[in-house]
């Protein structure tokens, strides 16, 4: 818009001046007819300057090219103006264009397993966790950013499968979100600390049968679903979301087989700082339909987080209860972390207690890592972790105690 301001000023410029030098052409001539043997060549010889019919002749030329001269001023500013708005126009109108990056990530653990079953597990162990991300968003006339998304995971069993594939459109208005991702309100809430390349639950999969009994007190699932975010307000935002099915399935499913359905989300968060203290804070809200035998559940949780130069501090509560089952589980976890230019450190501990009318289950984690940056996007990290469980209904208990190192890389 510049450039096009820029060449409306020069052209308007222009008319003026040929507007300013007709009148000076003009009065030449007049000045011809009025003092003899003056400016104009005598062609007569009779020092009466030219004849009238000649200055009748000289007038319209002049005329003409100053005429000429304005209009094609005009012709190239007006070519310019529509040669520059077309180009704008052409630029806000540009297709998505991906961009890829991801992560590859490489872990060796050792642990000692015992349990009261006297089973023999191996001492060591590998994992890797690797995935592509194609991302690319593009602005639209109203203003409106569209982003799109797409994430293939490739993990050690050799199979490649699309993780979170999803669309955001955002503006003054908020974002809305729509597909395969974790919804909406679980994108707001604080989940613990993750400072070193280690997700805070890294050591779940490495521990037989603790995933299973843990319970989490935030819903983190990539369903197909679709979520609004509001605009911050001076920190606070909300969400809400829905999903329609918990198994993905396509279109209307048959409800026979166990599953939930019609599940909405509802929460709220504040983030802010205040004289150096960063605060977070964030409720949520979460309902699902039994279907097929399944029954009908609900959570609700909190967290408070505040952070100061580097540190951070944090702790959330959750209540999950099922309808008809006279049982409900409290988890509870605190998380702290450190981070500088090359390093960082974090620490979590959560526990799960599921109280059962007939049987009880106890699971607790903690995990202590510590990151080292050799380069941009290349990572040395390493922790130590204890998690044990005590199942009741199955009496059965595990307690693994272990350590994992490796390398991750982000591009």
């Amino acid at each position: 818009m510049r450039n096009i301001r820029n060449r409306t000023a020069m052209v308007r410029c222009r008319i003026d001046r040929a507007r300013a030098l007709m009148p000076l052409s003009l009065m030449v001539l007049r000045v011809w007819r009025t003092e003899p043997g003056g400016l104009a060549p005598d062609p007569r010889g009779t020092g009466e300057g030219p004849s009238p019919s000649a200055l009748r002749r000289a007038e319209s030329h002049a005329c003409g090219v100053m005429k000429g001269y304005v209009m094609k001023k005009v012709l190239f500013g007006t070519t310019a103006l529509i040669a520059a708005a077309s180009f704008a126009g052409t630029a806000q109108a540009e297709k998505i264009k991906l961009g890829i990056g991801g992560k590859q990530e490489v872990w060796f653990g050792v642990a000692d397993v015992e349990d009261n079953a006297d089973e023999t597990y191996s001492s060591t162990g590998m994992s890797t966790d690797t995935e592509l991300y194609f991302t690319g968003d593009t602005t639209l006339d109203n203003g409106i950013t569209v982003r799109a998304v797409v994430q293939l995971e490739a993990d050690q069993g050799g199979g490649d499968d699309a993780d979170e594939t999803y669309i955001t459109m955002s503006g003054n208005f908020g974002a809305l979100q729509l597909g395969n991702r974790q919804d909406v309100v679980a994108n707001m809430v604080w989940i613990g600390e993750e400072r070193t390349a280690q997700d805070w639950d890294e050591a779940f999969d490495w521990v037989p049968g603790f995933g299973d009994r843990y319970v989490y007190n935030y819903y983190s699932v990539d369903d197909t679903s679709i979520g609004y975010t509001t605009p911050s307000f001076f920190g606070f935002s909300g969400a809400a979301s829905y999903t329609p099915d918990s198994r993905d399935r396509v279109g209307f499913g048959d409800w026979k087989t166990g599953s939930a359905k019609d599940m909405f989300a509802v929460g709220g968060a504040f983030d802010n700082e205040f004289s150096g203290i960063g605060v977070h804070a964030d409720v949520g809200y979460w309902d699902q339909q039994g279907a097929g035998g399944a029954p009908d559940g609900s959570l609700i949780r909190g967290a408070l987080a505040l952070s100061y130069a580097g540190f951070t501090l944090g702790g959330s509560y959750g209540v999950q209860d099922y309808e008809g089952d006279d049982n409900a589980v409290n988890t509870w976890q605190i998380g702290a972390s450190y981070v500088a230019e090359s390093y960082a450190f974090d620490a979590n501990y959560g526990q799960s207690e599921t109280d059962d009318a007939d049987d009880d289950v106890e699971a607790d984690y903690v995990k202590v890592g510590a990151k080292y940056v050799l380069g941009p996007g290349v990572n040395l990290s390493a922790s130590v972790f204890h998690a044990n469980y005590d199942d009741d209904a199955a009496r059965e208990d595990r307690e693994v105690t272990g350590g994992l190192m490796g390398v991750a890389l982000s591009f």
